[in-house]
């Protein structure tokens, strides 16, 4: 007897992906949307659904274990430790920039919290990132006085004002990225402008 089409190899994950990626695109837009929404915006049933995730609670923790295996593969593919600081930085902010609105989204998920963002598979995630910090710190591309913990905030939340930005107001990505790197580098006050204090 022939396989049918929802036991064929590679049926299941084929759909479960469908489903993350219909849900990330969906939750991110409408917070509120219902596991209905997201499985008419997967093309699967609901019950199919159900068989996957069943429950929201399920769904948002499955999207965060995506996140971070994408974030984790995005920032090894960067090659973080090859290069001066300088332009590793800068393959940093086009990596972490390419995982979208998924961080964004995850970022306020009530459901997700310091268990999961303190843990093994973000820590994991983002080790590449931190080693390139501390390299960047003992070669003195990193200022001294700022703590790892700072450096993260200040990349992920200007990433959201990036991505928001393009979402808004229209701004191509390569110019959010541009000066979401340049806020980081330089900050916003114009070389040689006059100090007030």
């Amino acid at each position: 007897m022939g396989k049918t089409a929802s036991s064929a190899p590679g049926t299941l994950p084929r759909t479960r992906r469908a489903i993350l990626d219909a849900a990330i695109g969906v939750l991110a837009e409408d917070r509120t949307a219902s596991l209905g929404d997201v499985a008419r915006a997967a093309d699967v049933g609901r019950s199919t659904l159900h068989r996957y995730f069943p429950d929201r609670a399920a769904l948002v923790r499955a999207l965060f274990e995506d996140c971070a295996e994408v974030a984790r593969r995005s920032l090894a593919d960067a090659a973080l430790d090859q290069g001066p600081p300088a332009e590793a930085f800068g393959r940093l902010v086009a990596a972490m920039f390419d995982l979208g609105p998924r961080v964004d989204f995850l970022f306020a998920e009530p459901q997700l919290g310091d268990e999961e963002w303190d843990g093994e598979l973000w820590e994991r995630a983002q080790t590449p990132a931190a080693m390139l910090f501390e390299r960047g710190r003992a070669e003195g591309y990193f200022a001294a006085d700022v703590s790892l913990e700072w450096f993260f905030r200040s990349l992920w939340y200007l990433m959201s004002a990036g991505w928001e930005a393009i979402t808004e107001e229209g701004l191509a990505r390569h110019e959010a990225v541009a000066l979401v790197t340049r806020t980081l580098t330089s900050g916003l006050v114009a070389r040689g402008a006059a100090d007030p204090g």
